[in-house]
């Protein structure tokens, strides 16, 4: 069933069109990749969608029952809230009903609830009354890994911040989701959960993401903005790749053919005024037309590139090295050497200490104990996770003469702040253009060009992809595997991290820091058959906080790109007769026991009668709050099959 409908949508900024005449329709089970370049729209195609936004001509169908919720890009909060409060500013259907104070029958009078597990009506759910948004939400953040909900917004960081964002774009009931860049400063671990979420969801779905792994492995339609327009692919990321490769391919021998005949016509026209005065007005304007078409034609594709400096026989050494902030050790007494040629992964849970572990070895920060000595030949350079603070009324072009007026390339030539620009993607009229109006990726893009302008020979990247587009995120991956110096990379981008990492240092979150010698995915697999290997107790305990089915990766399968087929959905069986007494069972038991919790935090809120009844109301609560995560994990996979 079709849900929402774009007819000749068109958006455009100052700087120009965005997209013009875009169409599609969306369907019920549609899990749509949106790709496209920096710049090109991606996020202002969301928040059109999610009403944020007017067009500037077309218009939005939506089926009477569509309701969505959104994680955006920039997860805005008040640090002075809690993240139980946190929960009630979020972009969804079901978030608006509630803080406009309206009940479940209310909103839907007025075509907003989204009644059930994806949507739907009040009659397919008649009797049956839904879990409250407040719970999902709770049951979500404890298989991220929260537990205190009422803790303040600003002590959590940023990984902390993003799980509590997609906790909240998750809990509300929608049959649309929109996630932007949901993949942003998670940890792995994480990633993979959301991943094996989104490959079993039943309703649908758009997403903007660099992680071309993530992607592929849970859209079923690609859509791309080019050019100003949008087009639309079916299958999964390598069904698009092997789509577009055909397409370019013969875009490639239609231009060479185009080419040879305004050659012949050009020679023709240019043969004299006689020659010009026989040919046919119309034909005339055909050929100004293909000229101006090729003066229009895209650049060819930049290359990051930097001059190679001499890297000496020692690089980075650590000896007992030690970090703690008070009572909290990150890792104790490592040691270890980064040789030259080297390229090393730092992988490990949000919060472990990657970071600082970059910090100390840039010099940005002391170890709690030991030494971190650098070669004498070394020329270091540290690609952050977050911007550098820059004056955001400074030019492109002013950012890099900052740095330098003229750069060294490979080649031994030379080339001023303009031609460098130019050599990286960034014309010479767009140099002019304020650092404010440029996207996060073209920021980001900007400060690598920046960063490769110092012709480093010791690379340390702290989560490199971040805002970036697909198509740059190649391209710096190219560069990085032909690198001759020494690396280090922190990324979440798991097909980064496999293709460049020869070594992994695995920060374990418990104080300790892990070596091994492989691929990621190699490391993935000795994981999983450790895994395996456990005592079946201690698999549930670990299990419980990922979902039931494994992901391709942690099975180890290997991933190509070019030759990895779209996994089929599994087909879903329908509730026996026993399974819907169960789920009516469970949908009353669940709404008493919410009464039962809500009428306990209102008696908290009072003075207790004496020491011993608080603590058994405590103990009261404690256990409603276990038992309704039981009943509702339950719950939702009963629900799921209706």
């Amino acid at each position: 069933m079709n849900i929402l409908s774009l007819k000749d949508i068109s958006l455009s900024l100052k700087s120009g069109p965005l997209f013009e005449s875009v169409k599609m329709d969306i369907d019920e089970r549609d899990h749509i990749g949106l790709i496209g370049k920096n710049g090109t729209g991606k996020t202002s195609l969301l928040n059109l969608i999610a009403g944020l936004v007017e067009p500037d001509r077309g218009t939005i169908f939506k089926a009477k029952n569509f309701t969505f919720s959104y994680l955006t890009q920039n997860t805005e909060f008040d640090p002075s809230r809690s993240l139980r409060e946190f929960l009630y500013q979020g972009a969804s259907t079901e978030i608006r009903i509630l803080n406009q104070g309206l009940t479940p029958y209310e909103g839907l009078n007025q075509g907003l609830t989204p009644y059930g597990p994806h949507g739907g009506s009040q009659r397919d759910h008649e009797g049956q009354p839904p879990i409250s948004v407040e719970n999902r939400y709770f049951a979500l953040l404890r298989e991220l890994g929260f537990s205190d909900f009422d803790a303040p917004m600003q002590y959590l960081s940023g990984g902390e911040l993003k799980k509590a964002a997609l906790a909240r774009a998750l809990a509300p009931y929608s049959n649309f989701l929109i996630l932007d860049e949901p993949t942003n400063h998670l940890d792995v671990e994480t990633i993979e959960w959301l991943e094996n979420r989104l490959q079993s969801a039943a309703q649908a779905f758009m997403l903007v993401t660099h992680d071309r792994w993530f992607l592929d492995a849970t859209v079923n339609r690609i859509a791309e903005i080019e050019h100003h327009t949008l087009t639309l692919y079916p299958g999964s990321y390598a069904k698009y790749l092997e789509q577009k490769s055909v397409e370019l391919a013969s875009l490639s021998r239609s231009e060479n053919k185009r080419l040879a005949n305004l050659k012949i016509e050009l020679e023709w026209l240019n043969r004299g005024a006689r020659a010009r005065a026989t040919k046919s007005e119309r034909r005339k304007k055909e050929i100004e037309a293909m000229r101006a078409s090729l003066i229009e034609k895209p650049a060819p594709a930049y290359a990051f590139m930097s001059q190679e400096v001499r890297l000496g026989k020692k690089v980075c050494v650590l000896k007992d090295v030690s970090l703690a902030y008070g009572d909290r050790v990150l890792f104790s007494r490592f040691s270890h050497e980064f040789l030259p040629g080297s390229k090393t992964a730092i992988i490990g849970p949000n919060g472990s200490g990657k970071t600082s572990l970059l910090s100390l070895i840039a010099g940005l920060r002391k170890p709690t104990t030991g030494s971190i000595t650098l070669g004498e030949t070394v020329r270091l350079s540290f690609f952050r996770q977050t911007n550098e603070a820059v004056d955001p009324e400074m030019s492109i072009l002013d950012y890099i003469q900052e740095h330098a007026d003229h750069f060294r390339l490979p080649d031994g030539s030379s080339l001023d702040a303009v031609l460098l620009l130019e050599r990286f993607g960034f014309e010479r009229t767009f140099q002019v253009q304020k650092l404010r109006t440029l996207s996060g990726g073209e920021i980001r893009r900007l400060m690598l060009v920046r960063l490769l302008a110092e012709s480093p020979n010791f690379l340390l990247l702290d989560e490199p992809t971040n805002d970036l587009d697909i198509e740059t995120i190649e391209r710096l991956e190219e560069y990085l595997s032909d690198f001759s110096g020494s690396l280090i990379v922190v990324s979440h981008d798991r097909l980064l991290v496999d293709r460049l990492a020869q070594d992994m240092l695995i920060i374990t979150g418990k104080g300790t820091i892990e070596r091994f010698t492989g691929t990621y995915f190699e490391w993935n697999i000795r994981k999983q058959q450790e895994f395996d290997t456990k005592p079946k107790s201690r698999q549930i305990e670990s299990a419980s906080q990922k979902q039931k089915q494994p992901s391709p990766q942690s099975q180890g399968q290997p991933f190509t790109l070019q030759t990895r087929k779209p996994q089929s959905t599994p087909a879903k069986t329908k509730l026996s007769y026993k399974e819907q007494k169960e789920l009516e069972h469970l949908t009353g038991h669940i709404e008493q026991m919410e009464q039962r919790k809500k009428a306990l935090e209102e008696a908290f809120q009072r003075p207790p009668e004496s020491g011993s009844s608080l603590a058994r109301a405590r103990k009261e609560y404690d256990e409603l709050c276990r038992l309704i995560e039981s009943e509702l994990l339950r719950w939702e996979e009963l629900a799921d099959r209706l």
